[in-house]
């Protein structure tokens, strides 16, 4: 079977995209799925996440050899060079074990330069008479390829995406079985919350693709602010008319959803990495993936 694509996006920071998406993939791997990580974002917390204790040095060790998604766009569209994305593969990256084993979980790692050398690439090809949509579509077309390539490989691919939307971003969104938007239920994180899952909707019907994003809530306090929030966001996602659907799982704020990595050390469990409540949490959201991109 084809492996399932499933990106994290939000057009703004901070509301638990990346410990959405390296919690889930954690719980894939651990249910014995075959589970690539893509981190797109510049910050490269995924990555970091990913990698556990020691994970800027490994982090360091990636970009010193050439193994992150910037330099799959430098070799492909720069250096001339025709190498797949599955080159750039880091297998088994990371440090969490579970029921004594390793957690088998793959990554391509990002890296702090990707953002420059996305400017550069936009900068050189309209340089030489492209459009953006040209541009667009020569990024998106080699995107897809060798993601095609790798879903032979995997159970599952999950992308990590920085905020707003790029040329990758789009393409990665159309390839995607399942969009999940994690959203503070708050007046000011909710404020964008229309425009980019309309701008996300907008982008797909003109690809023919009716994909609705999925809405998770994150970082919830049960303050009666949030209690209507939460509650106005679910009536809109019920909405004839709406651009979004919505997880009935919620992502409490607690600490066992941001354990410092260094502070676990070397190997932790993954009962250790989501103390607390929080694995039981992540695996009633993966419950509801799972279902959503059977």
């Amino acid at each position: 079977m084809s492996a399932r694509v499933i990106s994290i996006a939000n057009s703004k920071g901070g509301v638990g995209k990346t410990t959405t998406c390296v919690s889930l993939a954690e719980a894939f791997a651990a249910s014995g799925m075959r589970t690539l990580v893509i981190d797109l974002d510049t910050q490269a917390n995924a990555s970091l996440l990913i990698f556990g204790n020691n994970g800027d040095e490994h982090l360091f060790e990636a970009i010193n050899d050439y193994m992150t998604i910037s330099d799959w766009l430098l070799e492909n569209f720069f250096a001339g060079e025709q190498r797949r994305l599955g080159e750039f593969i880091i297998t088994d990256a990371s440090d969490v074990t579970f029921k004594g084993k390793s957690l088998p979980l793959d990554l391509i790692p990002s890296s702090p330069r990707l953002r420059k050398t996305e400017r550069e690439l936009i900068f050189e090809l309209t340089a030489k008479g492209y459009a953006m949509e040209a541009l667009q579509n020569q990024v998106g077309k080699r995107l897809r390829d060798d993601l095609n390539l790798l879903k032979a490989q995997y159970d599952v691919i999950l992308f990590d995406c920085p905020p707003g939307i790029s040329v990758m971003t789009e393409t990665v969104l159309a390839a995607s079985h399942l969009i999940i938007v994690p959203t503070i239920p708050d007046f000011m994180s909710t404020l964008g919350l229309d425009l980019f899952t309309g701008d996300i909707m907008k982008n797909l019907r003109n690809r023919d693709i009716e994909t609705l994003p999925v809405v998770l809530a994150t970082r919830y306090d049960g303050s009666s602010h949030q209690q209507v929030v939460l509650g106005a966001m679910r009536e809109a996602s019920n909405a004839a008319e709406t651009e979004f659907a919505m997880f009935k799982t919620v992502i409490p704020m607690k600490p066992g959803f941001a354990s410092n990595p260094i502070e676990l050390g070397p190997e932790p469990t993954l009962q250790a990495k989501w103390s607390g409540e929080a694995l039981q949490i992540i695996e009633q959201l993966l419950a509801e993936v799972r279902e959503k991109v059977a």
